[in-house]
């Protein structure tokens, strides 16, 4: 059944590309079947990725990752962040390694930027991370599969046109000059 729901999430990932393609975005390459690099005029390039997350014998998730394709923050050890709010997102911590002061600078600008908030907080989100080489990644709740070994199933999870504009906003307010890697754009 594993290998049928990675079938599966291939076919999911070229829809979630397709959805993309109504914001401009075209597919420019895969490295595999899920992964696919995407471009549109003016705005950051982007990586799509079903990734596995949980089980593996009785069933599990291919969760959609949203990421920027480049760094648009400085190197670190990596950054994680936690909304905080119950039912409405108010606010978002971002928090580095320990022993990483770098990180720690830039989690904590992250943290205090308003703008990047009000982004973030219109986004369904499962997780936020920066990853070491300081592209920005969004783990979203839409867009994904969920398969189940009893009873075998597997089903798409859609992402809303909304959803995908709110996504690719809140990557673009990532990608503020003030935050890229080298100061500019």
């Amino acid at each position: 059944m594993q290998k049928r729901a990675r079938r599966r999430a291939a076919a999911v990932l070229t829809e979630d590309v397709e959805a993309f393609a109504r914001l401009g975005y075209r597919e420019v390459g895969r490295r595999n079947p899920l992964e696919a690099r995407l471009v549109a005029d003016g705005r950051p390039a982007l990586r799509l990725a079903l990734r596995p997350i949980g089980g593996r014998i009785f069933g599990g998730t291919f969760a959609l990752e949203v990421s920027t394709e480049g760094p648009v923050v400085p190197r670190t050890r990596g950054i994680s962040a936690r909304g905080q709010g119950l039912v409405r997102l108010r606010s978002i911590a971002f928090r580095a390694r320990s022993g990483d002061d770098e990180g720690r600078r830039v989690a904590e600008r992250l943290t205090s930027d308003r703008l990047l908030t009000r982004a973030l907080s219109r986004v369904h989100f499962e997780q936020i991370r920066v990853e070491a080489d300081g592209r920005a990644v969004i783990r979203h709740m839409g867009g994904s599969l969920v398969w189940l070994l009893f009873p075998p199933l597997a089903r798409p999870i859609p992402i809303v046109s909304e959803q995908i504009e709110a996504t690719v906003a809140a990557l673009e307010a990532f990608a503020a000059p003030s935050r890229s890697p080298n100061g500019d754009r």
